[in-house]
């Protein structure tokens, strides 16, 4: 018992050392940017404002300002070592400042009090100055080494529960897509219609693209549009003259990276929702555009549009994740109705600059 006690105790932390572990560069990337948030910065800046005071209250006169000075730069010492701890707080520079910074300031103190013979008590409030500050240092290493700890594994966790969500939708494959597929396609092979072949044909190459995209986080506009255009092709050969369907793309789109299947599910949708439900068929029309990094695709019907529909089921769910896993809290899903009472979807996101 005393033994499982001693071993679940976390001596580093209880001794007062910073935790051991270094976070690698593409962890960093991932849970903060290089920007420093407006609260941390006026922080950093407080942390060195209220020394100073303290500073120019107590030691004021020619005597003790050497004090003045030492706790002056012990105080910007610790400020910029927790603004370092803050961009990596296993970084061996901030592990190294951790120790010397207080030994310095210690050391430096005590030799002017060999020189000037200070008073004790003025002493004694230097060094409780500084260990305050030591003791400050050593919880924003701490807090922020558990914090980025804690916003890596939750990522993980988001991170696993796309990839299951990515992998459902690669075995689903719209199993009632297929069945109606096949169901047409049985009843022209029964009747020798001349359609069965090119149907034959679409549907081929809709499965051939479509099976392979799943196995990887990001794809090209362009590998994703030909999946699009295979699906659309089989559709108007099931629905004929009541489906009409056009893409349009700025010039380069193509190479564009986005989510496997992302633009694919909104096509899906505008067909199911806003082309079969109606006697008289709509058009689907696809969109892209883009503004230096910034992207923009949109999927537009002519249906009932998206009063009545679920705006967040689990494919657009699914999309709106991912669009926000891949390229950040900027990337976004919405659903809008259109002028003439159809459906825009519309997705926007910011590349990643390289």
């Amino acid at each position: 018992m005393v033994m499982q006690w001693f071993k679940d105790v976390d001596w580093r932390l209880a001794l007062g050392l910073p935790p051991k572990r270094r976070f690698t560069s593409r962890e960093l990337a991932r849970v903060q940017s290089d920007a420093m948030s407006p609260t941390v910065r006026v922080s950093a800046a407080l942390n060195v404002a209220l020394p100073v005071g303290l500073a120019l209250a107590f030691f004021f006169d020619a005597e003790t300002l050497p004090l003045a000075a030492v706790l002056v730069a012990f105080s910007v010492a610790v400020t910029g070592t927790a603004v370092l701890a803050w961009r990596d707080p296993g970084r061996r520079l901030v592990m190294a400042l951790y120790w010397v910074v207080p030994l310095l300031a210690a050391t430096a103190t005590g030799v002017l009090h060999k020189i000037n013979h200070y008073p004790r008590h003025t002493l004694m409030v230097l060094w409780g100055e500084m260990m305050v500050g030591t003791l400050a240092l050593w919880f924003c290493i701490v807090w922020r080494h558990h914090h980025l700890e804690s916003r890596l594994r939750e990522l993980d966790e988001r991170e696993r529960a796309i990839e299951m969500a990515r992998r459902l939708a690669a075995a689903q494959l719209e199993p009632h897509f297929l069945f109606n597929t096949l169901a047409s396609l049985q009843h022209w092979v029964d009747s020798a219609d001349g359609r069965a072949a090119p149907f034959l044909r679409s549907l081929t190459g809709y499965l051939r693209a479509t099976l392979p995209m799943f196995d990887r986080p990001l794809q090209p506009l362009g590998a994703e549009l030909e999946v699009v255009r295979r699906y659309l092709e089989v559709m108007q050969l099931r629905l004929g003259s009541r489906l009409q369907w056009s893409i349009d793309l700025d010039e380069g789109l193509e190479a564009v990276q986005v989510p496997p299947g992302a633009l694919l599910t909104l096509v899906e949708n505008a067909i199911e929702h806003g082309v079969e439900p109606q006697l008289r068929g709509g058009t689907v029309q696809v969109r892209g555009r883009a503004e230096a990094d910034r992207h923009q695709l949109q999927v537009i019907d002519n249906g009932a549009g998206p009063i009545g529909v679920p705006a967040d089921g689990q494919g657009l769910a699914n999309v709106r994740q991912r669009l926000q896993l891949a390229f950040g809290p900027s990337a976004n899903l919405t659903l809008a109705q259109a002028d003439d009472g159809g459906c825009i979807a519309t997705m926007t996101w910011t590349s990643p600059t390289t």
